[in-house]
């Protein structure tokens, strides 16, 4: 009886977990080179990468969730605009939430990007390469690299949140401009590279684990050694 009741107590849990799956959209493919997120229809699913050029276009109403695979990236050439409200912020996160996925990317060169109440949570590393844009009330939560910032003319942090990061913010040959931007709770808080400057208001940078600053020019010269970027890359650009 006892064994019979555990089967039936599976089968049920099985059927309720496909329910579930059922009811999350699968993120809908680019056509005639837009993609429309709406809250209706939320939450979506992407378990892939998904690549706008600089053509493409996505929205998203306030308040949709997107949820990530295992394997989803969402990279982006063009210019972009994602824009949730503090009532109803956009929410990209992973489906399993032991599990990471691989982060949003600005690839955008000379098209700016405009990101105002987004949290993301649970990606591998967010970056923007060679782009120039701004964050404003984003949040970013529980990544391995909350944002890595790499050979970026400018960026804009406003009223952001870094927050159970491995490595919260992270700059190499670009800068950073931020006003009010908290980055607390991580285990490493603001990690400059060769070339990375940050311009805010650093008394926000507190109660990190291991390090509130680092700057890995300084600290390399203090030792007399020479900084060997590809040490560093080697290990975290394949993803």
């Amino acid at each position: 009886m006892i064994s019979k009741f555990k089967f039936i107590a599976g089968v049920l849990v099985a059927t309720l977990s496909s329910f579930a799956l059922a009811g999350e959209m699968p993120f809908p493919p680019i056509e005639n080179g837009k993609v429309k997120l709406v809250v209706a229809d939320s939450p979506y699913l992407l378990e892939q990468g998904a690549v706008f050029s600089a053509k493409d276009t996505l929205e998203i109403e306030p308040g949709v969730t997107v949820l990530m695979g295992e394997y989803a990236k969402l990279m982006f050439r063009g210019a972009v605009k994602i824009i949730g409200t503090d009532a109803a912020p956009v929410v990209f996160k992973s489906a399993d939430s032991i599990k990471s996925w691989n982060g949003v990317h600005f690839v955008s060169a000379n098209r700016p990007f405009e990101i105002k109440n987004l949290i993301i949570e649970n990606a591998f590393r967010n970056t923007v390469f060679r782009s120039k844009g701004i964050f404003e009330n984003v949040k970013f939560v529980n990544n391995y690299y909350g944002l890595w910032i790499d050979d970026v003319p400018e960026v804009f942090l406003a009223r952001c949140e870094f927050l159970r990061n491995r490595f919260a913010l992270s700059i190499r040959a670009g800068q950073v401009v931020s006003a009010e931007t908290k980055i607390n709770d991580n285990v490493y808080g603001l990690y400059l590279e060769p070339g990375g400057k940050y311009d805010g208001d650093r008394s926000l940078i507190k109660n990190n684990l291991e390090a509130d600053v680092r700057n890995e020019s300084e600290e390399l010269a203090a030792q007399g050694k020479r900084i060997n970027r590809n040490i560093w890359h080697r290990i975290e650009t394949a993803f």
